[in-house]
């Protein structure tokens, strides 16, 4: 696709190779049918993922299973640490970034028109 400013070569002279070009990249194709549900089984797919793994980091801080985790008894060090309140909110607020994400997700999708 040529613009009004690209122009060719004029009686057999090229223009200067200095001289401003204007060059329009073609429109890529629009999805078709399939390719518009992919999109939105992707995007559900996705949100509810999202929506899971937020909803666990946002509450598990602050369950017994936090506290009683067998897979800490090793490590006290660890486990010490983890039991900081800070460390527990961090982890939350993790969850509520990942929530919110999805939300954002849901919200902006928007379907291009079918090709």
């Amino acid at each position: 696709m040529m613009s009004s400013l690209e122009q060719g070569p004029q009686n057999g002279n090229m223009p200067e190779p200095n001289g401003a070009v204007l060059v329009m990249p073609s429109l890529p194709p629009r999805p078709g049918m399939w390719e518009r549900w992919r999109r939105r089984i992707f995007l559900v797919v996705f949100v509810l993922f999202c929506l899971e793994i937020g909803i666990i980091l946002t509450v598990a801080p602050w369950t017994p299973f936090w506290t009683s985790n067998s897979l800490l008894l090793g490590f006290p060090r660890v486990r010490e640490f983890l039991m900081y309140g800070f460390v527990r909110g961090l982890i939350s607020g993790l969850g509520l970034c990942d929530i919110a994400l999805a939300v954002a997700e849901a919200v902006l999708y928007r379907d291009e028109p079918l090709g």
